[in-house]
């Protein structure tokens, strides 16, 4: 017997999961497991590992620990196109970036998409985009769309005095009113806690978003952007901030005050009904009557 690391099935006894909920998080990088260079089979369980997450079951939960079913993580090419999947859905096909271009995207920069998985199953996604100050402007100004924008205009994290577009913050309504807001509170918090820690690394001058829902313009109005230009009777605003330093007060201010009052999540990451009666969670997505600046995907 192997006093050092588990089996799957041994795992699986002490962590009480199924089969196929235990090799998915295991997939999902969940739970940790080992394998030998050049091997393909023989994968080994940590017991240390192990032993520490089958006691964190046991554990209280925290107030401010989210939802341990939910996960925020980089997309890979797969979850792309299940965001695309769910922007054609909502929003319809010709208001959404394309597979080809989002992919050609990620070739130039593979650190701005991120997604929000329920139980393994992407159920919403956020993007944070460095781009070229020159295209920026155009966006907000509703003189091109986001599939227009060219591949020379993205940058690299590394690169000095970069401008951020808040591209999108988007949950796919499940139906149930609940699960929506734990959802897309989490995707929320999770959004702004990557924005805070990319800012803390990189040279970052400005930030950028469009707000084309009044929840979309309310989030950005409380984390401090001011409003820069405004489109088609107020439905669609544009936003910058500049001071690092005072959005980083006004974001943890808005996260304590998403702890403290539950309502102010469900304005946040309310439903609003689309033209066909679906019902959708997003921070820019413009009104398809103007039909531009849509979602990233």
């Amino acid at each position: 017997m192997n006093t050092e690391y588990y089996t799957a099935e041994e795992a699986m006894r002490e962590l009480k999961k199924p089969r196929s909920t235990f090799f998915k998080e295991v997939e999902n990088g969940l739970i940790p497991s080992e394998i030998e260079a050049g091997r393909q089979r023989g994968r080994r369980y940590p017991k240390t590992a192990i032993d520490i997450l089958a006691k964190r079951l046991h554990r209280p939960k925290g107030k401010d620990r989210g939802p341990t079913h939910l996960i925020f993580s980089p997309s890979s090419v797969a979850d792309l196109w299940s965001e695309i999947q769910i922007g054609t859905e909502l929003y319809g096909a010709d208001d959404i970036v394309s597979f080809d271009t989002l992919l050609e995207w990620r070739d130039a920069n593979d650190e701005m998409f991120m997604n929000l998985k329920d139980q393994g199953q992407v159920v919403g996604y956020s993007s944070l985009m460095p781009l070229d100050e020159n295209t920026l402007m155009p966006l907000l100004q509703d003189k091109i769309r986001e599939q227009d924008i060219p591949l020379k205009s993205i940058k690299q994290w590394t690169d000095p005095q970069l401008s951020v577009y808040v591209a999108t913050v988007t949950i796919k309504p499940s139906g149930k009113q609940q699960q929506d807001k734990e959802r897309g509170r989490f995707l929320i918090r999770q959004t702004v806690k990557w924005a805070l820690s990319l800012n803390r690394q990189f040279n970052i001058k400005n930030w950028y978003g469009i707000g084309a829902t009044k929840e979309g313009q309310h989030l950005f109005e409380s984390l401090g952007f001011k409003e820069i230009t405004s489109l088609y009777d107020g439905e669609r605003k544009g936003y910058q901030i500049e001071d690092i330093k005072q959005p980083v007060k006004l974001i943890n201010g808005l996260l304590a005050e998403m702890d403290r009052k539950p309502k102010l999540t469900a304005e946040l990451t309310a439903e609003t009904a689309d033209h066909n009666g679906q019902s959708r969670t997003t921070v820019n997505k413009q009104p398809s009557k103007t039909r531009s600046n849509a979602n990233s995907h």
